[in-house]
């Protein structure tokens, strides 16, 4: 494969000539600098690139030029080859201009003159490796496409066996495409999670260090979207590091004797407030006495949050929230149901899988999708089951049952003595 292009575009000679030493200088060794004075130049030697082949990986344009602006050559490199990765660069922190090129080309980042060296060349070369990730993505994509077609003639014409064969691939190949677009949405969510408010931050930094002043005042509501901003992204990549690491080495559990009606009481005491301020309703019902549960009451806790949290996030004010608990043979069946806006069945088996977000009515919020997925595997730790049970119109019930505490004494019992015997 031949080396990744970076194209430089400035209309001032000594800045041109700068960019391309210290780009050569730092990443030369992975990519090759090609450099344009103005819009049209650029347009033409990315079309020149295009014909011989050449992965064109980032482009880098100054806003201010003669011609064509830096905005408008970017949106025209996004149709021309919407794969290659956008760098704006500015003396004047023009917010429409960026704005319109985030929305209209995808711009990957926006970088004030002049610039900090190590800042460029990390940015640079970040921007490289998400583009060969994304060439290795697709052309993955590609093979899979490829291999299915393949299959689809190596099965024509054969009998009622490999008729039935076909179909269990067909089948697999649809949750193939289903796990691609949970992906495709996590990615998404994560863009939009992850890179816009950072974006957004790096903006108002570098604005605040362009000032002459010092100290700079910072008012009180850019601190406090800041910190906002930070939190979430953190709390997004400790959700992303969890998920991982409870599916390759599993949950730790720190399990006790749990008291059903008083865990619950917990909950509703713990989470009103929050569901009030939904101008909701939060209780819970045991309408019969029931054993104990051997749990770890803080993860336990988690799956409520995660659960009471989703519903709230995903329907309208005014939610009925009830949480319940019954003993049955196999142990103590926990629910949560509320009176919203339901999903399908389709929606409800996919609902604990990892990214997804609930069908339609992931329209509503954009996010990772890990939450359910943990409550899950919290779950299934336990040694239990959860499932989700709805029709559209009609609200979502969602259930897991737990072994009882002196069940699970008896059987580990059991267990012990058959080891002795």
């Amino acid at each position: 494969m031949k080396k990744p292009v970076v194209i430089c575009v400035d209309d001032e000679p000594t800045v041109l000539d700068s960019l391309k030493i210290e780009l050569r200088r730092s990443i030369g060794s992975m990519c090759l600098v090609e450099t344009a004075e103005d819009g049209s130049e650029a347009l033409e030697l990315l079309e020149d690139l295009q014909t011989m082949q050449h992965p064109i990986a980032v482009i880098i344009a100054d806003y201010i030029m003669p011609g064509l602006k830096g905005d408008e050559l970017l949106r025209l490199t996004h149709t021309q080859s919407p794969h290659t990765l956008k760098i704006l660069l500015s003396g004047q922190a023009d917010l429409e201009a960026v704005s319109r090129t985030i929305e209209a080309a995808q711009l990957y980042r926006f970088i004030l003159k002049p610039w900090h060296s190590e800042d460029l060349t990390l940015t640079v070369k970040k921007a490289i490796q998400s583009y060969l990730q994304a060439q290795q993505i697709e052309q993955q994509t590609q093979e899979l496409q490829d291999l299915y077609n393949h299959v689809l003639i190596l099965n024509e014409g054969l009998e009622q066996q490999v008729q039935e064969r076909t179909a269990q691939l067909n089948h697999s190949l649809q949750e193939l495409q289903i796990l691609s677009q949970l992906k495709d949405d996590f990615l998404h969510a994560v863009s939009h999670d992850l890179r816009t408010p950072l974006t957004g931050m790096l903006m108002v930094l570098r604005r605040l260090q362009s000032r002459a002043e010092d100290p700079i005042v910072l008012p009180r509501n850019v601190l406090d979207r800041l910190v906002e901003g930070g939190d979430r992204q953190l709390k997004l990549l400790e959700t992303l590091v969890e998920a991982h690491f409870s599916e390759i080495h599993g949950l730790q559990l720190r399990q006790e004797p749990l008291q059903v009606d008083r865990f619950l009481q917990n909950i509703v005491q713990e989470l009103e407030a929050l569901v009030q301020a939904q101008q909701g309703k939060l209780f819970f019902d045991i309408p019969a006495p029931v054993p104990d549960v051997m749990a770890d009451g803080l993860q336990l806790q988690r799956v409520f949050d995660n659960l009471i949290s989703n519903a709230l996030k995903y329907n309208a004010p005014g939610l009925t929230i009830r949480l319940s608990a019954i003993a049955t043979e196999s142990g103590v069946q926990f629910s949560v149901q509320d009176d919203g806006v339901g999903m399908n069945q389709t929606e409800c088996d996919l609902l604990f899988e990892r990214y997804a977000r609930g069908g339609n009515r992931a329209q509503r919020s954009v996010g990772l999708g890990l939450g359910l997925f943990l409550c899950r595997q919290i779950i299934l730790a336990h040694g239990g089951q959860i499932n989700a049970l709805s029709q559209p119109g009609q609200g979502l019930r969602v259930e897991f049952l737990l072994p009882e505490y002196q069940e699970l004494l008896e059987r580990r019992s059991g267990q012990f003595t058959n080891s002795i015997f």
